[in-house]
């Protein structure tokens, strides 16, 4: 059975219209509503983002915090390891007073007694000294003087053991330029009086001084 449509042309027409017209608006509400939710959805992750931003900010505001107050110890760490430097080299270039007298206690021949014996440290081997080359190249001061008497049963073998002694003090590295400076004879007796002059050997390298403390402030963290 065949429908027909009595409604007049015009209105079947506006019908459409309006059809259309409701199916726009849906459309449109529909299309307001997805905005809406991705709107949100972004507005959402960026407040998210955000907090993490701060949260981030701020631990690292507490990084910088405890660093800083951290900072002072490492310089002290800086100054201790190079304090300790320069201790260990001062304490190789230093001139072991009593290793030196001890060696040549050790090397004094049967007979032989000093009666005086000094030594001075030379100003170019001292702490902090502007130039230990140039004792190489000036007249080596007499920095080691000693006084003594050599006692034998002849007059020979008394010159003999100077002349042993000053071939046992040459094989002493800390010392040089070693002269007999004096020796006589006694009148009566087997004995010679003798002097023995030396000079320190000079520091491959210019003993350093301590390195000044630098100034610290101390200040607690937050």
């Amino acid at each position: 059975m065949t429908r027909i449509n009595l409604l007049p042309a015009e209105e079947r027409s506006r019908a459409a219209r309006e059809q259309g017209l409701l199916l726009v608006i849906v459309g449109l509400i529909v299309l307001v509503v997805a905005l809406g939710a991705v709107y949100f959805l972004s507005v959402r992750q960026v407040s998210s983002k955000q907090s993490q931003v701060n949260d981030t900010a701020a631990q690292i505001d507490v990084a910088n915090v405890r660093l800083a107050a951290l900072r002072p110890y490492e310089t002290l760490q800086v100054q201790r390891q190079a304090m300790t430097l320069t201790a260990a080299q001062i304490l190789n270039a230093r001139v072991s007073m009593s290793n030196l007298l001890e060696e040549i206690s050790l090397l004094l021949p049967s007979g032989v007694s000093l009666q005086s014996l000094s030594v001075n440290v030379p100003p170019y081997m001292e702490a902090g000294a502007s130039d230990t080359s140039s004792a190489a190249s000036t007249t080596l001061s007499t920095d080691l003087t000693m006084a003594g008497t050599a006692t034998a049963g002849t007059l020979y073998a008394a010159h003999d053991q100077v002349a042993a002694l000053l071939t046992q003090l040459g094989l002493m590295p800390q010392i040089m330029n070693m002269k007999l400076a004096s020796s006589t004879a006694a009148t009566a007796g087997a004995s010679v009086s003798f002097t023995i002059s030396a000079s320190l050997r000079p520091f491959a390298t210019t003993p350093p001084l301590a390195p000044a403390a630098p100034s610290i402030t101390m200040g607690g963290g937050q």
